[in-house]
C-alpha cells in the first residue's frame, strides 16, 4: 500500500488507558501517529484518560497537551469530543458522551470513526485482552494480538506454562497471590527461599515496562519485593535471579499469515534489572548505525519512548545464538497465536550457557520500530503493513459463520 492509496482510509490510535504505564502508552500512541501521518493515512486520536474516560479529536494529536502539571481540561478543549465506543456492531461511530456533550441543541458534533483501529495502550485493559475483546464484539478491523494471545501474554505465569509446552527454555518460577499472601505470608516466604536461593527477582505478573519489579537478596527484601508486586496486581511472579548474564530482544511481526522476525539487539544497562528509568528516561539513543531516533522525535528525548534506550542493532552475539533467538521468537509468537508486531525479550545465563525466554509483549514500546528499521523496513512501512493485516484478518473473521438454526426453542 502506497501513501496515495492511503489516503482514504482513518485510522484511530487508541492511548494512555487505566494502567500505570499510562505515559508510555501516550508515547508510543503519538510515534504510531507520526508513522502513520507519513505513510499517508487520516488519524483519528483516541485518548483514555486515568479514569477510562473517552476522548476523540485532532488537538490529541498534541503531544505537548499531556505534558502540563495537573488534570487535563479536556472537556472544554475545542474541537474534542467526550465519546464512548458501542459494542453494537450495527453502530459505526463513536457517541457522544451524553453528560459532557458540549453540544447544543441546534447542533450536532461532527460523526466520528475509523476504518482500522489500533490499540496503542500498554499493560491492563489494552495488552490483556479487555479492549480486544470490545473490538470483536464491535466486529471491526483492529491491529495486534486478539484476546487469547494478548491475554496469554500479558499473565506471565501462563505465558511460562505455554511456552513450556512448545519446548521453549523458561526460568523456574513461583506466583504469590494477595489471598495466600493475606493469608500465611511466612509460607510464602519459605516456598519462595525453596525456589532457589537469593537473590530472587519479584514481578507484578501482568505488568510491563519494568514497573514494580525488584530483586531481593534477603527475607526482607523479598517480603518488600512481594507487598510492592502485589499492590500493582493481584499475582507475584518470583524467578530465580540470574547473576551473570544479558538481554537480547528480538521482534515478531506476521506477514501474510507467517512469523517474520526482526534484527535482534542487546539493550545496553548498567543495572541488572533494566528499570522504568533505563528504558523511559535516559537519553542518548545507540545503535550499530549510528543511534536511534523516534519518527519526527528527538534522539535520546524522552518522546522517544524505547527508542531512547541505548543499545547496540545488530546484537554482537554469534550468529547460531541470533538465529536461535529469532526461532525461539517467531516459535512463541506462533504459540500464543499471535498477530501484529510484539518484541520477545530473551536472558543468555553466561554461567550455564543458556538462553531463556523472559517476556512477550504484545504492544511493544515504540511498536520496536527500530528494530525492523534494522531490516530494512521503515516504520512507516511497518505500520502500513499492520494496517493491511488487520484488514486481512478481519476479513477471515467475517467469514466465520456465527448462527446455527436449531430450532430448540419451536412448540407447534
Amino acid at each position: 500500500m502506497t501513501p496515495s492509496s492511503s489516503t482514504n482510509q482513518t485510522i484511530a490510535v487508541l492511548f494512555g488507558g487505566r494502567s500505570v504505564e499510562h505515559e508510555v502508552s501516550i508515547i508510543t500512541g503519538h510515534q504510531i501517529m507520526d508513522a502513520l501521518e507519513v505513510a499517508g493515512f487520516a488519524l483519528l486520536p483516541i485518548y483514555i484518560d486515568k479514569e477510562g474516560n473517552w476522548f476523540a479529536g485532532t488537538p490529541l494529536r498534541n503531544l505537548k497537551l499531556y505534558s502540563k502539571a495537573g488534570p487535563l481540561d479536556l472537556e472544554n478543549l475545542p474541537n474534542v469530543q467526550a465519546v464512548s465506543f458501542s459494542a453494537d456492531r450495527s453502530i459505526r461511530e463513536l457517541i457522544p458522551h451524553p453528560k459532557k456533550s458540549k453540544s447544543g441543541i441546534f447542533s450536532k458534533p461532527p460523526k466520528l470513526w475509523a476504518d482500522v483501529f489500533l490499540p496503542a495502550i500498554h499493560g491492563a485493559t489494552g495488552e490483556d485482552g479487555a479492549i480486544q475483546g470490545l473490538f470483536e464484539l464491535a466486529d471491526v478491523p483492529y491491529i495486534g494480538c486478539g484476546i487469547l494471545a494478548s491475554a496469554v501474554a500479558l499473565h506471565k505465569a501462563t505465558t511460562k506454562r505455554v511456552l513450556a509446552s512448545g519446548g521453549i527454555p523458561v526460568l523456574d518460577y513461583l506466583t504469590i497471590t494477595r489471598a495466600q499472601w493475606a493469608a500465611d505470608q511466612t509460607a510464602c516466604l519459605t516456598a519462595a527461599e525453596a525456589l532457589n536461593a537469593y537473590p530472587l527477582i519479584v514481578k507484578p505478573c501482568s505488568l510491563g515496562s519494568s514497573i514494580g519489579v525488584s530483586r531481593a537478596s534477603d527475607r526482607q527484601e523479598l517480603a518488600d519485593a512481594i507487598s510492592l508486586a502485589l499492590e500493582l496486581d493481584d499475582t507475584a511472579l518470583l524467578e530465580r535471579a540470574l547473576t551473570d548474564f544479558f538481554e537480547i530482544n528480538c521482534a515478531v511481526r506476521s506477514n501474510n499469515g507467517i512469523s517474520t522476525p526482526s534484527a535482534c539487539e542487546l539493550p545496553c544497562t548498567s543495572e541488572q534489572v533494566l528499570t522504568f528509568e533505563e528504558k523511559y528516561k535516559r537519553g542518548g539513543g545507540k545503535s550499530g548505525k549510528g543511534g536511534t531516533k523516534g519518527p519526527g522525535g528527538v534522539k535520546g528525548s524522552p518522546s522517544a519512548g524505547m527508542a531512547s534506550l541505548q543499545r547496540i542493532i545488530p546484537a554482537p552475539i554469534p550468529d547460531e545464538l541470533t538465529t536461535q533467538v529469532q526461532t525461539y521468537a517467531s516459535t512463541a509468537f506462533q504459540l500464543i497465536n499471535g498477530a501484529g508486531v510484539a518484541r520477545i525479550d530473551f536472558l543468555f545465563d553466561k554461567y550455564s550457557n543458556q538462553l531463556f525466554l523472559n517476556e512477550i509483549n504484545t504492544m511493544p514500546g515504540s511498536l520496536a520500530f527500530y528494530l525492523w528499521e534494522a531490516t530494512g523496513l521503515p516504520f512507516d512501512q511497518l505500520v502500513t503493513s499492520l494496517v493491511a493485516e488487520a484488514q486481512a484478518r478481519h476479513r477471515q473473521r467475517q467469514s466465520t459463520r456465527h448462527r446455527f438454526d436449531a430450532n430448540l426453542l419451536f412448540r407447534s
